[in-house]
C-alpha cells in the first residue's frame, strides 16, 4: 500500500471521487462518517464515525495516517455562525491536531477560490478563515488547493447548470463576458493524489485549472456546450436587479422554514463578481501532474452521466 490518507467529506461529490481514485491507486482510506460509513462510496475506505467538529472523532481520524485531505465544508448555512463553526472553526481543529500528531505530517485542504474575496459572502470570508488557521501551524507541512468550478459526475450543484444547457439555455449572473475556470472531477483527483507523493517541508497556497489560463466567459462555454449537444446553446444575461429580490425572500424563506438557502445575498456577490479565472497552474511545476481533460470532453462525460442515470 502507497500509505494511509485521512479523508473528510468522503460523502460529497469530490469526496466520493477522491475515495475511490485514492482506493484504485493503492492508498489505504480512513474517512469520517457520520452514519457508520452509509454515506461512503463503498469502494474499500475505512470508515471512522463522528463529527467534524468533534476532538475525538479527528483524533480518531487521523491515528496512524500519514496525511489527511480536508474536503469537508458548507456551502450553505443558515448564517454566518453556522458557516464559521465548520469551514473555519473546524478546519483549524483539526490543523492542530494534526501539528501534534507523531504520524499525520502532511495537511491538504481543498479550499475554493472565492477564499481570494473574503468580503464577498459569509462561505468566502469562512474559506478564507479556514486557510488562516491551517497557515498559523508552522510546523506542519500544509497545502491549500483553491479549486475553480468543479464538475463532473454526481455533482448535484453544477447539474442545474447542465440541465438548462440541455434545454438550449445558459443563465448568465452580470455580463457575458464574465470570465471562470473549470476544472473536471478527475483531473482534480489526480492532482491531489499527486500532491501527495510531494517531500515534506512544503507550504503553499496553489490555484489550479484544466490548462486554459484564461478561463472562458458565458458566450464561450455556451458554445462548447452547443457543440457538445450539436444544438445550440444561447447565453441570457441575468440582471442583478431581477436577481437580488429573488435571493432576499429566498433568505427569509430559510430562516422562516429553518432550511438553509443556497440563493443568498452572498452567493448573488460571488455569482456577479466578474473574474473568477484560476491565475495560474503551479502544480505542474511541483509535480507532474498535468490536465487531461478538456472542457468539452467533460461536458460531454457529464451530460452522457446524467442522461444514463435519467437526471435529465
Amino acid at each position: 500500500m502507497a500509505g494511509t490518507i485521512a479523508i473528510t467529506g468522503g460523502s460529497g461529490f469530490v469526496g466520493k471521487h477522491l475515495i475511490t481514485h485514492l482506493v484504485s491507486q493503492g492508498w489505504q482510506v480512513r474517512a469520517l462518517s457520520r452514519s457508520n460509513g452509509d454515506d461512503l462510496p463503498g469502494q474499500g475506505e475505512i470508515a471512522c464515525h463522528g463529527e467534524l467538529d468533534d476532538t475525538s472523532s479527528l483524533e480518531h481520524l487521523i491515528q496512524g495516517a500519514d496525511a489527511i485531505i480536508h474536503c469537508a465544508g458548507l456551502i450553505k448555512a443558515h448564517n454566518r455562525p453556522d458557516f464559521f463553526r465548520i469551514n473555519a472553526d473546524a478546519t483549524t481543529l483539526l490543523a492542530r491536531l494534526c501539528a501534534t500528531s507523531s504520524t499525520c505530517s502532511h495537511f491538504i485542504f481543498l479550499s475554493s477560490l472565492v477564499a481570494r474575496m473574503p468580503e464577498l459572502s459569509n462561505y468566502a470570508a469562512s474559506k478564507f478563515a479556514g486557510e488562516k488557521g491551517l497557515e498559523a501551524q508552522e510546523m506542519l507541512q500544509w497545502t491549500i488547493v483553491r479549486p475553480p468550478v468543479i464538475y463532473g459526475p454526481g455533482d448535484r450543484e453544477t447539474f442545474k447548470l447542465f440541465r438548462y444547457m440541455k434545454h438550449g439555455i445558459v443563465f448568465t449572473p452580470g455580463s457575458t463576458k464574465s470570465r471562470m475556470s473549470f476544472l473536471y472531477i478527475d483531473d482534480l483527483c489526480n492532482a491531489l493524489t499527486k500532491l501527495l507523493e510531494r517531500p515534506a517541508g512544503a507550504q503553499n497556497i496553489l490555484d489550479i485549472h484544466d490548462g486554459t489560463p484564461g478561463g472562458y466567459d458565458w458566450q464561450e462555454l455556451a458554445a462548447t456546450a452547443s457543440q457538445c449537444l450539436e444544438r445550440p446553446v444561447h447565453a441570457f444575461r441575468v440582471p442583478r436587479a431581477a436577481a437580488w429580490p429573488v435571493a432576499a425572500v429566498n433568505t427569509l424563506l430559510g430562516r422562516t422554514f429553518g432550511y438553509a438557502p443556497m440563493l443568498s445575498p452572498g452567493k448573488l456577490r460571488e455569482a456577479y463578481h466578474p473574474d473568477w479565472v484560476s491565475t495560474s497552474n503551479p502544480i505542474c511545476e511541483l509535480t507532474d501532474w498535468r490536465p487531461n481533460v478538456t472542457i468539452l470532453e467533460g461536458l460531454r462525460r457529464s451530460f452522457q452521466w446524467y442522461e444514463q442515470q435519467g437526471w435529465l
